[in-house]
């Protein structure tokens, strides 16, 4: 509990602090202020048993000149506001007494902005005067009489951008030989003479220039209906005439080209040619036809790039392959291949 003897009523005789319903002060014994001092007079002596007659007591006026005595400083204490409980937290205000007094204001406080204000003033001046004098110019000969001019006050540097030039690369395109610029070669060879065979078409054999078969299979069968190139075999490409379901293939189109391959199969062409092997083999043929042709060959399945092929081997020698619907024998076959290069082992 915090004390609150600071803020009680004092004893006028001893000066001690006491509640107000006490009726005696607990040190002195003596009656609250509130009792007349005759009457504080008479106890005391109702008290002792003998009358105050004796001079070694003190009279009324005596006692009125004590009394007065010792009231003068409690009332002087108790008009003097109470000091402040040392326990007080500031949660309630103190009279204006109570305040600390205001501190003078410090003259410190202007140190920092003049020395602000000075070191401004020192920068602008050593910035703007200093540009104001004449530049120092100093001029260095070199062995290629070139001259550099260097400014102390300021120093200009210029870059170049740099540039970069880069030579368009340049692509060279050669043109694919369309089917007009092989002119038909010889006497026309009658289509039932153009049979399907490993090292050849009829009379056309594989390894024949580019020129010489182009020209035969035009005055043949007419001039193909479209060209180009594929890459059939590695690193090279290679160039190709189409006539129905009759595909030509050489290894070039320039002057050392050769025949290497043919490939004749159902691409849905308009045109049909109707060839077939030299046995007889012709495309729509079941498996079932395939393995009665050539019962005296191996016959075996393989399934190269997804589709299911026939090959038809003498030996370890490939003679034909092409793809096949199936397997079984009602499967069809809808592909004729010579062992060109690039044949799939």
């Amino acid at each position: 509990m915090e004390s609150t003897s600071g803020s009680l009523p004092v004893c006028v005789y001893c000066g001690t602090p006491r509640p107000a319903d006490e009726s005696s002060c607990p040190t002195c014994g003596r009656a609250w202020i509130d009792v007349k001092v005759e009457d504080v007079a008479a106890d005391t002596a109702d008290s002792a048993g003998t009358p105050i007659e004796s001079s070694n007591e003190p009279d009324d006026d005596d006692i009125t000149d004590e009394l007065a005595a010792t009231v003068a400083p409690a009332a002087a204490m108790s008009a003097a506001p109470p000091p402040p409980s040392l326990d007080d937290t500031g949660e309630f205000s103190f009279d204006d007494w109570t305040l600390p007094p205001e501190k003078p204001p410090s003259r410190a406080r202007w140190i920092v902005p003049i020395l602000l204000l000075l070191a401004v003033i020192a920068v602008w001046v050593v910035v703007f005067v200093d540009r104001g004098s004449s530049p120092t110019t100093s001029v260095a000969a070199t062995d290629t009489t070139e001259a550099t001019t260097t400014s102390e006050a300021q120093s200009t540097t210029t870059t170049v951008p740099e540039t970069t030039t880069t030579a368009p690369e340049t692509t060279t395109t050669v043109a694919i030989p369309p089917p007009s610029v092989w002119p038909p070669i010889g006497d026309p060879i009658p289509v039932e003479d153009l049979t399907l065979r490993a090292a050849g078409i009829g009379p056309i054999d594989i390894g024949s220039g580019v020129g010489q078969v182009a020209g035969r299979l035009t005055a043949s069968l007419g001039e193909a209906e479209a060209s180009g190139t594929d890459g059939l075999c590695e690193p090279g490409e290679a160039y190709w005439l189409q006539w129905g379901e009759l595909r030509a293939i050489f290894d070039g189109f320039g002057s050392g080209a050769t025949f290497v391959s043919y490939r004749y199969e159902d691409i849905g062409s308009e045109t049909s040619l109707g060839l077939t092997t030299l046995s007889g083999l012709a495309l729509g043929d079941t498996v079932q036809d395939l393995q009665d042709i050539y019962s005296s060959f191996t016959i075996t399945f393989e399934v190269i790039d997804g589709r299911d092929v026939f090959r038809l081997v003498d030996g370890s020698e490939l003679l034909l392959w092409g793809p096949v619907t199936s397997t079984e024998p009602d499967g069809l076959v809808t592909g004729i291949y010579s062992p060109g290069p690039c044949v799939e082992a």
